[in-house]
């Protein structure tokens, strides 16, 4: 514990060996990089890029608290620690359970007005989880504060049952620092919850939007929940389905005219979002992730190197125009200079751009000639390389919201 709360105060990164020689685990046991990898110690130990870690909310905190904290007996169902942030991330991520399982229904006659319900309620927890966290677990750090007439001090404003009111999604978005494209995403998100509210959502048009938003709601919630809290949510089917083969809105007559001035006011507003963000290529958010359904001939084959396995051949030309969009010399450096204000192109910052291309989510080599994999080639990048980079240089100021 004096180990953890000496490394946070220094704000110094430390390796398994280091924790090991200084706790009780001892550098010979092997059950250390296992409890780590697991999670158990909550999340007052977080793993770096780098494979290091560091020390987080342990200043100030009891051996008693903290042996109770990080206990398996006193963590709920995702892992999350029994603490105020650890209990809103894990009734966020039930809320987003049931937000996928109500859309996913065959014939659910409300399901984009109650997935738009569910999945904003999933936000505003989660929001709410990282706001509490950033204070130390303080359920104050969550009420809304008004000026007391009489003393002139801030006190949580009540409820009708008396209760101190809670932040809204909205005071949460503003406590948070998040990237700009995720904070779009959940203005749109919310405007579409809103409008089912307090009226409806009840046109072809809506319906095909609430499924792109929705698609992209749900990917960004994965990165955000795994980038605040460490959560692993790969047990659960984190998807929705296209409902159908046949849309009304896929057909070639379909005009936003022809929409409710509701509904055409909600789509024109997503647009806009939308439209502004385009260029944000950086970003590893989406405002809305288009759907399409198309019936192509299979591509399982039998590996011909080994007949008794199967293999799936993938489509080298999708992969690089989807996912690896980016050069190093016309994309990927003049992004990064833009981006930092202490970036230099120097042996530290190759070391590092060498040890992200190890990682093929990030980065894949592509050669000139596919029939000689070994010949000459160049390296491609996803966008989502740029988040790794953050962590080691500063961006600009005008650049910290992105």
């Amino acid at each position: 514990m004096l180990f953890l709360q000496d490394q946070e105060t220094q704000s110094r990164a430390f390796t398994v060996e280091e924790f090991s020689e200084a706790s009780m685990y001892g550098i010979e046991n092997a059950s250390l990089p296992a409890k780590l990898n697991r999670g158990e110690f909550g999340d007052f130990i977080l793993k770096q890029s780098d494979g290091k870690y560091k020390a987080h909310g342990t200043k100030g905190l009891s051996d008693q608290d903290y042996a109770r904290r990080v206990s398996t007996k006193n963590r709920v169902g995702s892992g999350m620690p029994d603490t105020l942030s650890g209990r809103l991330a894990e009734k966020s991520i039930q809320a987003a359970l049931s937000a996928i399982e109500v859309y996913n229904k065959p014939d659910f006659k409300y399901r984009e007005e109650s997935f738009a319900i569910l999945i904003v309620n999933a936000w505003e927890l989660l929001l709410k989880a990282r706001v509490a966290f950033d204070n130390g677990d303080s359920l104050e750090s969550l009420y809304v504060l008004v000026k007391d007439r009489t003393t002139g001090a801030f006190v949580p404003k009540l409820s009708r049952s008396g209760n101190p009111m809670t932040l809204s999604i909205g005071d949460a978005i503003d406590l948070v620092v998040l990237d700009s494209v995720l904070k779009q995403h959940l203005f749109a998100l919310t405007e579409i919850r809103d409008n089912a509210i307090h009226l409806m959502n009840d046109s072809p048009m809506i319906k095909a939007k609430v499924q792109e938003v929705g698609t992209a709601s749900l990917r960004n919630y994965l990165q955000v929940v795994k980038d605040w809290f460490n959560a692993d949510l790969s047990k659960y089917n984190f998807y929705i389905m296209p409902m159908s083969f046949f849309h009304a809105h896929e057909m070639k007559s379909y005009s936003i005219s022809s929409e409710a001035e509701q509904h055409q006011n909600l789509l024109r507003y997503i647009a806009g979002i939308e439209t502004g963000q385009e260029l944000n290529e950086g970003s590893p958010f989406a405002i809305a992730l288009e759907l399409k359904t198309e019936f192509v001939r299979s591509k399982l084959r039998i590996d011909q190197n080994n007949p008794n396995a199967l293999s799936i051949k993938l489509d080298a030309e999708d992969v690089y125009k989807t996912t690896f969009i980016w050069n190093y010399g016309e994309q990927l450096r003049p992004k990064l200079k833009a981006r930092y204000s202490d970036i230099k192109f120097d042996p530290k910052f190759n070391a590092l751009k060498k040890r992200l291309e190890k990682d093929k989510k990030l980065a894949q080599w592509r050669p000139h000639d596919p029939n000689k994999p070994n010949g000459n080639g160049k390296w491609f990048y996803s966008p989502n390389i740029v988040k790794e980079f953050d962590k080691h240089y500063t961006p600009k100021r005008n650049e910290v919201a992105k």
